[in-house]
């Protein structure tokens, strides 16, 4: 049932809401299911828990598939007292995501040296990557920061302990290394996130995305109408000094109360970004998809599609649609000032990885990176465009400026949801394939494996040529049209 926004928040049922939420719990019942289905499973056979993991994305897919285009989510709603949200971008986010988690959990099978050996079940793994798609979910409908908080850590962990659990992570030394040297820049980042939202809430009182680009605008109203006791303390400071103490101790309690949030709330805003940044994977923090190369395939593939989309959907919830301000935007304070330099260098550096890869779950991953750096890109163009109201320099009439910025903002946005829908596509895809191609060699699928792949599979090989190209950005395909 879709959700009628026009009805307001306190009008909806329990009932409404849970509908309206249904991905969420489908994922979390189906986990906490096949958590008992695997402590009292009789018979272990690998991946016998597939089947109904994928059962139970279709049934969220489904309930998602429903709601896309409908008319009442366009201005959205804040559910269960604003701690969630459904809207368009959470219905388009929402299939994104669960297409590419069936696409992992498909791909997930054992190869190598398990093959070979006794028959052994290891049905915690379909339900991790189950808790890791509850997890990105709750990103994508995160109506308060500590949602979000919750959701990133839930996938994390969840993909951490996936890695640990998985056949071929076990198999030496090497493996589990990768797994503990991946700790440190996702504690490091997990605690920036937490002491910037901490931050957040000194300076605002508040978490909630509901109204919190207001909440920053006032904060920056009240910096705005100090600047006077300022300016009068800056010219003639000694004078009041002289003739009146207690303006001078009146002038500095305004200075404080009007100064402090927004003190504590720039370098929150920073460090929330920072943290976001660093689970998606960006220099100097790419170091967590080089130890990609170690994990298993269907980790690979869960940071590289699943996390991609959830990062990218809290970064246009909470950077473009709460704080596109022209004073967040533009310098000296604006969020999107070092931001295009970072994803420039980091797109520069995964193209030039990539040509000295052989292995291709790396060489897949690489390329995600590619377009992550673009997708930020993006992200950037869509703040702008909304934070170039009022901004200095205008070179059209002002009764046409707000319209104009706002057309093209939502066009950069659109571009933005199109490319990250291309990027995911292409990336289950040649994980797919590769997973087709392995056999007995695991996660080490090289490009020597691959010689002669058109004579012996060709469909396989032309599949897996066109993810390629797509995530590469050739014309005609999809990656090429979303980045025009």
């Amino acid at each position: 049932m879709a959700l009628d926004a026009s009805r307001g928040l306190d009008t909806l049922s329990l009932s409404q809401q849970l509908a309206a939420t249904a991905p969420i719990w489908i994922l979390a019942l189906a986990a906490l299911g096949l958590m008992l289905a695997d402590a009292f499973a009789r018979t272990r056979a690998p991946g016998f828990l597939r089947g109904p993991a994928l059962l139970a994305i279709a049934t969220a897919l489904a309930m998602v598939w429903r709601d896309l285009g409908t008319a009442e989510l366009d201005l959205g709603s804040f559910l269960f007292e604003g701690w969630l949200v459904v809207d368009q971008l959470t219905v388009a986010c929402d299939l994104m995501l669960l297409a590419a988690l069936a696409g992992v959990v498909a791909l997930a099978r054992e190869h190598g040296w398990t093959r070979t050996g006794p028959p052994r079940g290891f049905g915690e793994r379909e339900t991790l990557l189950l808790l890791a798609g509850v997890g990105g979910l709750l990103c994508i409908h995160a109506g308060d920061l500590l949602i979000l908080w919750l959701g990133i850590e839930l996938f994390t962990m969840a993909a951490l302990v996936t890695m640990l659990a998985s056949h071929d992570a076990v198999a030496g030394p090497g493996k589990r290394g990768a797994l503990l040297q991946s700790l440190l820049p996702q504690g490091l980042s997990s605690a920036l996130m937490l002491l910037g939202i901490v931050l957040i809430f000194a300076a605002l009182g508040t978490t909630r995305l509901d109204g919190f680009g207001g909440e920053v605008t006032t904060a920056f109203a009240r910096w705005a109408g100090v600047q006077r006791w300022v300016g009068l303390f800056e010219h003639y400071g000694a004078e009041v000094a002289a003739r009146d103490p207690a303006m001078i101790q009146q002038g500095r309690s305004e200075i404080v109360r009007g100064l402090a949030p927004v003190a504590l709330l720039l370098p929150g805003l920073l460090l929330l970004l920072a943290g976001l940044l660093t689970k998606l994977g960006v220099l100097p923090f790419a170091r967590r998809r080089e130890l990609a190369e170690a994990a298993p395939l269907h980790v690979t593939a869960l940071w590289s599609t699943v996390a991609t989309v959830a990062l990218i959907a809290v970064l246009l919830r909470v950077f473009v649609g709460a704080l596109h301000s022209p004073r967040l935007v533009n310098e000296p304070y604006g969020w999107t000032g070092a931001l295009p330099t970072v994803a420039l260098l980091t797109g520069a550096w995964a193209s030039l990885a990539v040509l000295r890869q052989r292995r291709l779950s790396r060489v897949i991953a690489l390329l995600c990176a590619v377009q992550s750096s673009l997708l930020l890109l993006g992200l950037v163009a869509a703040a702008n465009f909304h934070g170039h109201i009022g901004a200095d320099g205008r070179l059209i009439a002002p009764q046409y400026e707000i319209l104009w910025s706002r057309l093209a903002g939502d066009d950069a946005y659109a571009a933005v949801i199109a490319a990250l829908a291309a990027q995911t596509l292409a990336a289950v895809g040649a994980f797919a394939a590769v997973a087709a191609s392995r056999g007995l060699h695991g996660p080490d699928v090289r490009m020597q494996h691959w010689a002669g792949m058109a004579a012996r599979r060709p469909i396989l090989a032309l599949a897996f040529s066109i993810c390629l190209a797509s995530l590469v950005g050739l014309p005609p395909l999809a990656g090429f049209v979303g980045k025009v």
